[in-house]
């Protein structure tokens, strides 16, 4: 391969790393909406958000800052060449309290075990925009949503 060609390659991957993931939005878009600075992205296995079913429009949203009650697909699962798992979870919900330009993520980990039942972590978080991370509870029932409802009304969202 000439290297102008590798350099080429190169760039084009340097530029494909620089991009901001956008999600679906889930608000009204009007043109390009308000800009990456001023929402905020979901990204995870997500049944619904506010009550709406979303579970068919991907894994990655975005969103207007605010309070937003997420709930997890209950049925996970991952597979590659080298293995698979899945799971079935009760309801497990988030109150997030989102902000500008932060993403919010639910992740799993499945650690490598060659028995049949193994162990899965659920782990919810909130990354500022210098990179720093914080971990969200899941919500332990309404006080926990009315909470964060609160705190919305007290941000002005």
């Amino acid at each position: 391969m000439t290297s102008r060609r590798l350099a080429s390659l190169a760039l084009l991957a340097g530029a494909c790393g620089t991009q901001a993931a956008t999600g679906y939005p889930l608000y009204p878009k009007l043109g390009d909406g308000p800009g990456a600075d001023k929402v905020s992205t979901l990204y995870g296995p997500i049944q619904t958000v506010d009550g709406q079913d979303v579970s068919s429009k991907g894994r990655t949203f975005e969103l207007l800052p605010g309070c937003h009650v997420v709930t997890l697909q209950r049925n996970i699962g991952e597979g590659s060449a080298t293995g698979a798992w899945a799971a079935n979870f009760p309801r497990l919900t988030v109150a997030f309290e989102m902000k500008p330009a932060h993403r919010y993520s639910i992740t799993t980990d499945a650690k490598d075990t060659s028995a049949p039942v193994g162990r899965v972590t659920i782990l919810a978080r909130e990354k500022a925009p210098d990179g720093s991370t914080v971990r969200v509870p899941f919500a332990g029932g309404d006080g926990d949503i009315v909470a964060c409802r609160r705190w919305a009304e007290s941000q002005g969202y």
